[in-house]
């Protein structure tokens, strides 16, 4: 029987998931894989379906050292934790993946920017930037764009300025600007890595965000994008990971411009949103290979068996409170939808409650099908915003 203790920090729908993957290996392969969160609420999506807790803060080191006492292996749920105290920890002897170092580099978007341009891997021109300091139009004119180095997630610390007006939305914190790329598409791909040489890659998707947002709408999958194109962006992808000599799951981000070039926007070493249709359209979840990666096993394989589209279930406008949700019962009666309901028990404008995946035989019937079900789910707060 395989057995193993995966402590995680963060107690998130991230860490969820993968408690939901160890459960089905755990009935499906008579292993016992057991996962311990770390967060500070007893009542963390993760727990909720399986997850035992252990007290702490993922973001200040708080209660690290009772996680890995009970562990065999640590891993992240999101990138806001204590490189220190992982650091401090894997020198003690334990086993942390992704690795320290990569995470300190990485979760500092200057300093993952800075990496990008040391490896030779292809962005778009930044420049650091002052907390205090008001931005011109030097040196890429505008728009430009504005990003936080630390922090940001779920579209926050991003700020697009169209002009010198637009000074009074900056984001006051350190950071960077980027020039802006006009751009034909937005991709990512997911890349697997055992650590010990092997890398493997998922088909690239199409990702569509909100208007006047940064928070992904939805996704296709595969990317509507001609075979060449495809292929450049899992090569460019695994380049990255390689380059990094990285061990775990990472979703690679990038455009694509107008002209056919291909430019990576941002690297998250963890599990990702644009990886969530891997639980029903490929032959192995990001969450699976998450746990083969932290459990030494080889890597699944990533064959995609049907086209698919995912779309965020976010908190509805105008509603904040206790969790209200509507229609996603009737939705998930039809083998094609899959709803993935986080437990949040708060709910904001924008927040990411869940999301639903849609499988078809080809990428426009599943669109056909989630525009015909999507108005009929919505998830809000219980009380309207005055």
């Amino acid at each position: 029987m395989r057995m193993s203790r995966i402590g995680i920090i963060g107690g998130g729908q991230l860490a969820a998931m993968l408690v939901e993957a160890c459960n089905a290996a755990n009935a499906s392969e008579n292993s016992d894989h057991q996962v311990l969160v770390l967060d500070s609420d007893p009542n963390c999506p993760a727990t909720q379906v399986g997850g035992i807790h252990v007290m702490g803060k993922p973001a200040t080191g708080e209660g690290y050292s009772s996680l890995a006492a009970v562990s065999d292996v640590l891993t992240i749920d999101l990138e806001n934790v204590s490189v220190d105290d992982l650091s401090s920890l894997q020198t003690a002897g334990h086993t942390v993946v992704p690795a320290p170092a990569l995470l300190r580099r990485i979760t500092d978007k200057l300093e993952q920017k800075r990496w990008y341009t040391e490896l030779g891997l292809p962005t778009a021109e930044f420049i650091s930037h002052p907390a205090d300091q008001e931005i011109a139009g030097e040196p890429f004119g505008f728009p430009v764009v504005q990003k936080a180095a630390r922090g940001g997630y779920d579209g926050r610390g991003v700020c697009v300025l169209r002009s010198l007006e637009d000074n009074a939305e900056r984001l006051l914190v350190s950071g960077f600007l980027e020039r802006y790329i006009e751009r034909r598409m937005e991709i990512s791909v997911m890349v697997a890595s055992d650590g010990h040489g092997e890398v493997v890659s998922y088909q690239p998707v199409e990702m569509v965000f909100h208007e006047g947002g940064n928070v992904l709408d939805y996704l296709v999958a595969p990317a509507r994008l001609e075979v060449d194109l495809l292929t450049r962006a899992q090569e460019l992808a695994v380049t990255a990971i390689k380059a990094m000599e990285g061990q775990g799951i990472f979703g690679v981000e990038m455009f694509l411009t107008e002209e056919g070039a291909l430019l990576i926007n941002e690297i998250s070493p963890r599990t990702h949103n644009s990886g969530h249709y891997t639980t029903e359209a490929c032959r192995t979840s990001q969450f699976t290979q998450q746990l083969y990666i932290v459990t030494g096993r080889p890597l699944g394989s990533t064959e995609q068996l049907k086209p698919a589209v995912m779309f965020n279930l976010l908190g509805a406008d105008s509603f904040k409170g206790d969790t209200v949700v509507e229609g996603a019962a009737e939705a998930g009666s039809d083998p094609d939808f899959s709803v993935h309901l986080y437990g949040k028990s708060h709910c904001f404008p924008g927040r990411k409650m869940g999301h639903v995946t849609v499988v078809a035989d080809t990428v426009d019937a599943a669109l056909k099908k989630m525009d015909h079900i999507r108005p009929q789910i919505q998830v809000r707060g219980a009380d309207p915003i005055d």
